[in-house]
Order: C-alpha cells, then sequence, then structure tokens
C-alpha cells in the first residue's frame, strides 16, 4: 500500500496544477465549442448523390458511371448559443485513398434553414498535412448567427480503393474579448525601446490562449513567413487568434498554435506556441526544427499586407536576427528543402503550400531590405538607441624576446565590451621571408618571392611586386593550392587580401579551405568560399567526392579595390562565417562537417586577381600558449628566429589589429653536427625514428620522395621550404608506414639532386 502512495500524491498534484492553470484562463462571453461526428455508412448522413455508392466501409465512386460523383450531406445544424464575435467551421475528412488534389469540397450556410447562401468552396487547409486517410478542410468564418451548414463534395477523378468513411464537424465560437483588454492590446503596438530590443508582444494570457504545455525547443536560423488566408477585416483580432488556436488543436492534431507569432493587420504581434521564443512549432510542412513561424492574420493571396502588419514583422525579424546572429539578406541550408533557404522565407519555399499568398510572398523581399535596414541602423526607429559597438578589440603578446627552448606565450586580450574569439600564429623566419609549419595548421605568405612550394594548376599564376597576380581570364577554374594540415578539431581563422583587376565578366574569386586535395578540379572534400562581383554575391559551396554543391548565400559590395578577407570554420560544430573587413556577411553550420583536410587552395573563374597576405590562424582557448622548438616536424618553431601572433574578435565582430612578438631561439636545438655527405639518413636501417641532414645551397623549396627498386613512387612529402646552409628535417611519419626492404630516397631542391638508399628494418 505504501508503494502506492507517492505516485497518489504526485498524481494529485498535477491534477491540481492543472486545474488552477485552467482556473486562471480568462472565459469570454459566447465562448463555446462543439465537435461531432457523422459516421457516412448511415443512409441518413446523405441528401443527395450522384454515381456513389454505399459500402460497408463508407461512400465510394462507381467506376463505370459516366456522371461525375458526388454527394450532399445532410444540413447540419449549429448548437452554439449566443456565439460571439463569429463562428469558425471546419471539417476533418476520413477515408481510404483520399486524394485531395482530386476532391472539391463546397459548403452553404443559413440562418433558419429556410434561405440558403450560395455554395462556397472549402479549401483544404495548407498547413495540415493531407494524407491518403484523413484531408483538413481550412478554417472558414461564419455570421454568428448562423445556425445551418451543409456541405458538397465533388470527386474529380476516381481513383481505385477510394472511399469515404466519415466526417467530423467543428464549430468554435471564441468569445468576444472585453473592450478593456482590446484597447491594452491596441497599446502594444510600439517600437523597441532599446537597440533590437523585442518589441511589445500580447501575451496568451492576455489573448486567452488554452493554457498547453512548453513545446521543445531548438537554435533559429530561419524565420517563415505565413498568413493565416482567412478574413481579412475583423473588430476583434484577439478572438481570431484564439479560433486559430482552436482549429490548430482539434482540427490539425497539433499540440498548440502552430506559429510563433501571430501579426494581426494593425500591427498587434501575438505570442503564438507555448515555449519561448525557440520553441519548436508546427508550421513548415513537418520539418520546424530551427525555424521561427510568423503568421500574418488575414488572406494575402491577392491583396498585400497592410503597412503596419509589414513594419511590425520588420521589427519582429529584426529583433531575432539580431539575437541568432542571423543574416536578413543571406540563405543557408535547411533540412526542410535539403538545399539552401534564404533566412527570411515564406511557407511555400518548403514546397507544400501556397502560403503566404502572391500577396504576402510579393512583400518579402522589402521585408528582407527593411529588417537589413533595421539591423543596420540599429534597429532605430523609437526611443533614443545607443551606438553600435565600433570599437575594436586589442591584443598583445609577452613572454620573452629571447628563449632556449620550448617556451610559453602570453597573451593580453582586451575590448569594452567583450572578446569573443582569440587566435594565434607561430612564424618562422627563412632568409627575410615569415613563413610557418603548415604540419601544424599554421599557414603565412605575404608572397616576398615565389617560393616554389605551392602547386599550380590552371590560371597564370606570377609572384610580382610582393604580390600573387592570376592574369588568365579565360580559364574558368584556375587553381593555386598549399599543403596545410588542419587536423586540431580546434577552430581555424582564414585571412587574405584580394583585388580584382578586371572590370568585366564573371569577376569571381574566393578560396576553399578543409580540402582533402588541393590538385583535384574541385579539391576533392572542401568548402569554397566564393566571391561573384558579376551579381555582388558570397557564396558558400561543399564539394564532396570532387562534386560542388551550393550551400548558402549573402549580399556583399564588390568593386576593383583592395580588401581584407576572412573565414573562419570550428570543425567541432561545422559554423563557417564569412567577413569583408570588418562586415559579417553571411553565417552557415553544416550538420556534417568536414573534420580536416590537408590543403587551401586559391581560384578564380575568367578573372584577374592579386592576393596577398595569406595567412592561417589556429585558436586558442585562453591566454596563454606553448610554443615547441626543434628541428622535428611536430615543432612550431623550427629555425632561430620566429615571430608569435595574435588576432581577436569582439562579441560586435570587430576584429583587432595583430598582436606580434619577436622570438630568438639561442640553443643548439636545431639538429646534429654537420655531416660529411650532403644528404645522410640516420639511422639508416630505419626503425622508429628517421632524421634527413644536408646542405641546403639555397633558400627554395625542398621535395621527397621513396621509391621501390622498380622506380614506382611509394611516399612523398609536401613540398616544404628550406633556408640555406645544413637543413635537418626529421621523415619518420613518412617511413613509418613503410614495410621492411630497400627503397631509394631522393630530395630535390632546384638544380640540387640527390638519391640515397634507404633500408627499412
Amino acid at each position: 500500500m505504501k508503494n502506492n502512495v507517492l505516485p497518489l500524491i504526485l498524481c494529485c498534484f498535477f491534477l491540481m496544477l492543472t486545474t488552477l492553470a485552467q482556473e486562471k484562463r480568462q472565459t469570454f462571453k459566447g465562448e463555446g465549442a462543439e465537435t461531432f461526428e457523422v459516421v457516412l455508412t448511415n443512409s441518413n448522413a446523405v441528401s443527395t448523390s450522384k454515381a456513389i455508392a454505399s459500402n460497408s466501409k463508407g461512400l465510394t465512386a462507381m467506376q463505370e458511371e459516366s456522371q461525375i460523383p458526388e454527394f450532399v450531406l445532410t444540413p447540419v445544424r449549429i448548437q452554439l448559443k449566443k456565439a460571439k464575435p463569429f463562428i469558425s467551421a471546419y471539417t476533418v475528412w476520413e477515408g481510404e485513398q483520399l486524394d485531395d488534389q482530386q476532391l472539391e469540397i463546397t459548403y452553404r450556410t443559413s440562418k433558419k434553414d429556410n434561405k440558403w447562401s450560395g455554395w462556397k468552396k472549402a479549401t483544404l487547409d495548407g498547413h495540415a498535412a493531407q494524407t491518403s486517410t484523413r484531408i483538413v478542410s481550412k478554417m472558414e468564418f461564419l455570421d454568428k448567427r448562423t445556425q445551418y451548414i451543409q456541405y458538397k463534395m465533388v470527386i474529380k477523378n476516381r481513383t481505385e480503393g477510394f472511399v469515404i468513411s466519415k466526417v467530423k464537424f467543428h464549430h468554435y465560437s471564441p468569445g468576444e474579448t472585453p473592450k478593456k483588454i482590446q484597447k491594452q492590446i491596441k497599446q502594444n503596438v510600439g517600437t523597441a525601446k532599446a537597440t533590437c530590443a523585442k518589441p511589445a508582444v500580447v501575451s496568451r494570457r492576455q489573448w486567452g490562449a488554452i493554457p498547453r504545455g512548453a513545446a521543445a525547443t531548438s537554435s533559429v536560423s530561419h524565420l517563415i513567413i505565413h498568413h493565416e488566408f482567412g478574413s481579412n477585416t475583423s473588430r476583434d483580432w484577439a478572438a481570431r487568434v484564439r479560433a486559430v488556436q482552436n482549429f490548430h488543436i482539434n482540427g490539425n492534431g497539433w499540440s498548440d498554435v502552430g506559429y510563433n507569432f501571430l501579426v494581426d493587420p494593425n500591427g498587434v504581434i501575438y505570442e503564438g506556441r507555448a515555449g519561448g521564443d525557440n520553441a519548436v512549432g508546427a508550421h513548415f510542412c513537418g520539418r520546424n526544427r530551427n525555424t521561427m513561424g510568423v503568421c500574418m492574420l488575414g488572406d494575402y493571396s491577392s491583396v498585400t499586407p497592410t503597412t503596419a502588419t509589414q513594419t511590425s514583422l520588420k521589427r519582429l525579424l529584426a529583433w531575432k536576427a539580431n539575437k541568432e546572429n542571423i543574416n536578413p539578406l543571406g540563405s543557408s541550408f535547411h533540412y526542410a528543402v535539403n538545399r539552401s533557404l534564404t533566412h527570411i522565407a515564406g511557407h511555400r519555399d518548403a514546397g507544400c503550400s501556397a502560403c503566404p499568398g502572391n500577396g504576402g510572398y510579393a512583400t518579402l523581399s522589402s521585408i528582407r531590405s527593411g529588417v537589413n535596414s533595421l539591423l543596420s541602423n540599429g534597429c532605430s526607429g523609437g526611443g533614443t538607441l545607443p551606438p553600435r559597438d565600433t570599437t575594436p578589440p586589442t591584443t598583445s603578446i609577452s613572454g620573452g624576446n629571447i628563449q632556449t627552448g620550448d617556451f610559453t606565450a602570453i597573451f593580453t586580450d582586451a575590448d569594452n565590451v567583450g572578446v569573443t574569439r582569440r587566435y594565434y600564429q607561430v612564424l618562422e623566419q627563412y632568409s627575410s621571408s615569415f613563413l610557418a609549419n603548415r604540419r601544424n595548421g599554421f599557414f603565412n605568405e605575404n608572397f616576398g618571392q615565389d617560393f616554389g612550394v605551392y602547386d599550380k594548376g590552371a590560371g597564370t599564376w606570377s609572384v610580382t611586386n610582393g604580390r600573387l597576380r592570376q592574369t588568365n581570364t579565360t580559364s574558368d577554374n584556375t587553381l593555386w593550392s598549399s599543403y596545410l594540415l588542419q587536423d586540431s578539431g580546434l577552430p581555424y581563422l582564414y585571412e587574405f587580401a584580394a583585388k580584382v583587376n578586371s572590370t568585366t565578366g564573371p569577376r569571381k574569386f574566393g578560396i576553399h579551405i578543409m580540402s582533402s586535395d588541393g590538385t583535384q578540379s574541385q579539391r576533392g572534400n572542401s568548402y569554397l568560399i566564393w566571391f561573384s562581383g558579376e551579381d555582388n554575391k558570397v557564396r558558400i559551396y561543399e564539394t564532396v567526392n570532387n562534386i560542388l554543391y551550393f550551400r548558402a548565400i549573402a549580399d556583399v559590395a564588390l568593386d576593383n579595390n583592395w580588401a581584407k578577407y576572412r573565414v573562419t570554420y570550428s570543425p567541432a560544430y561545422g559554423v563557417l562565417q564569412i567577413w569583408k573587413n570588418n562586415e559579417s556577411l553571411l553565417s552557415w553550420t553544416d550538420a556534417s562537417q568536414i573534420r580536416e583536410g590537408v590543403a587551401i587552395s586559391l581560384r578564380t573563374n575568367k578573372t584577374a586577381v592579386e592576393f596577398d597576405d595569406l595567412k592561417v590562424y589556429k585558436f586558442r582557448a585562453g591566454t596563454r600558449v606553448d610554443v615547441s622548438v626543434g628541428s622535428v616536424n611536430t615543432d612550431d618553431l623550427r629555425t632561430t628566429n620566429g615571430k608569435i601572433k595574435s588576432m581577436v574578435r569582439d562579441d560586435a565582430g570587430n576584429w583587432s589589429a595583430p598582436g606580434n612578438m619577436d622570438v630568438t631561439i639561442n640553443s643548439g636545438r636545431f639538429g646534429k653536427e654537420a655531416v660529411d655527405s650532403k644528404l645522410t639518413l640516420y639511422p639508416n636501417e630505419v626503425t622508429d625514428e628517421a632524421t634527413l641532414v644536408w646542405q641546403q645551397p639555397e633558400f627554395g623549396s625542398v621535395q621527397i620522395g621513396i621509391f621501390d627498386i622498380k622506380g614506382r613512387v611509394i611516399a612523398q612529402m609536401p613540398k616544404e621550404y628550406m633556408d640555406k646552409g645544413k637543413s635537418v628535417l626529421n621523415i619518420s611519419w613518412l617511413t613509418n608506414t613503410l614495410p621492411s626492404g630497400l627503397y631509394m630516397l631522393t630530395l630535390t631542391s632546384g638544380s640540387y639532386l640527390e638519391t640515397i638508399r634507404l633500408l627499412k628494418r
């Protein structure tokens, strides 16, 4: 008996909470609802019919008849008492092999069963899932004095197995909202009182929502616009919102209002689904995660939403776009359509509805630009707004300019609001150039000279006056690529400067990151960030198995001036963000993200372009980073002179100027004593470790290959750069996978070529 006490207490407790919640809900004068079902095997259910047969399951179309099948149901009495301010009516038809495209439902009404209106089309609901066993009509608004309603169905095409078994009638009177509350609701029209703050919203309790449990939540990336598809006039819009909730619960079978927000023609915004701003609704063809649904009350199939509706819609979307970092002019992938979808989209963009009507859909371009304008101006329009934060953060580095071995770099980052992202580089000095260990994910190229360590495909590439130039205007896929290991799992910052010299043609250029093979036509698996002066857009493409797939798009102003471009990518979360100078352009998240790559690649399309200052930074979590020093491939700093750099970004998207610290290494950690031979491998027989030592004749690229005794390439190291003089290179990672045997190792650097034997134990 004791084991049953706690569940009983909990049950009573939850029943008490439910009762209290129901007691708190305001009821309205004239509110009422009725639902009843008619089984169509009952002969009294049908008034007249043509080419219709009846069986044990219900009504079906006669297959051999020449007449178009149709039937008229017996009139239904509406028994709501003193309905106010209107009656909403809708039907649910159940059966087998139903086809909503082949059925035409009409209805007529009467106030006293002696004078009927003309037949009106009962449109099927564009938000509910119409299936072969269940079809839902949209909500129709009837005069509150209506007492009778009658339905007729026409079957345009006969379908094998078609049968209608029953119909459910739903009638609802939302009751009249008291004048005092209506006055309070109208006062909710207003602008935000702070930068991009949430505009005034009528709460669920204010408009009289039926209490429901909170819905699940998800992050929001897309803002979906709907229309109610109802009347464009009403003297009580709060009552209309109550009618929508009733319809969505009892007609569509949803748990609550499908939309997150609703906006009436006066510009009043109503809170929709319970659960908060990120509640997952029921409005986007069954694929509702990562969306916020907003419904314009009324029918905008052919008319334009009111100015008040559009104004409130822009303010609401600007608040959400600012909160979620959504580019209102951009696009990104959404699983509902399995392709890129504009961030502010219409319900019809999912392909399952005509919503929000031609009139509503035609305003979306203006809505997007209006939201973008609000964001660009700090969402101004009401009250005195604080200016947008344009103060960049700062970053500096300490820890000592003279080191004798591994050391810790200490970073000092500051901002007036807050630093969001931190990145760093370790650079190595070769002659007068600063480069980086690409095996450790760092990259730095100021194009002081052409080092020959990079792969060049189509196009005409050259280094002139310290800049990389591509001058071929006929190739639509030029290629310049470099080895770069990107496998840390932490975010990367890619940065480069570019200037388009072509004044006509496509004027397209960009960069592949996280590439699995920089020499392939589409760079294997990668992300392509692609700028187009032809239409002033930036696009994100993903290449999968060397096939290009479009993912996202946004506007960008492009000209023939130098600009700094930045891309950040998080392999752990698939978040990719793009900036031009300090302007945030586009953000997109890949649900099946690329987690590692071995190359980056520049690319142009029939466009002459200059590139400069191509850099890749790695993420740092805090203010201290350990830097390894030595001569092996895994060391960050492998030369006696180097540099540590830092870049940070703040909460407002401002980037810092780079922080720098020069470093000199005073130690003997860069290899063993000089060897008599020009090229020496030790130990040789190779087991776990393998180190090459040679006298590099001049600064430049080095290529190392291992061949079997038949001359076939067994392993090859990406091109590396080496300074003049004694060079030391650990190649254990290259030899560890070799089977036991005898091989030939070749080292090539400019005109210098030497081959030695390699014995793997």
